[in-house]
């Protein structure tokens, strides 16, 4: 039984780095988690999905509850993916 059993975390950045290892603490934790990241380049220009994506198959793997998102937190009009 994990601390966040029950919660859902909402993890900006998380398809690296810190924010990937943030998110997969708090998924053992037992969180259900958003795995939100643009994926832009070190420049700041484009996107990428797949740091996003691996990351919440990373924690699907392991037998956590994630989703990807891939909307930049700059918008309020993101959406929020169903799942």
């Amino acid at each position: 039984m994990g601390m966040l059993d029950g919660k859902v975390a909402i993890v900006t950045g998380a398809g690296r780095g810190i924010g990937r290892e943030e998110a997969l603490l708090l998924a053992r934790e037992g969180a259900s988690v958003l795995v939100n990241d643009f994926g832009g380049s070190w420049e700041g220009v484009g996107s990428d999905n797949r740091p996003a994506e691996e990351a919440a198959e990373q924690i699907r793997a392991a037998g956590g509850q994630a989703v990807a998102n891939h909307e930049s937190v700059s918008e309020d009009a993101a959406s929020v993916p169903d799942g």
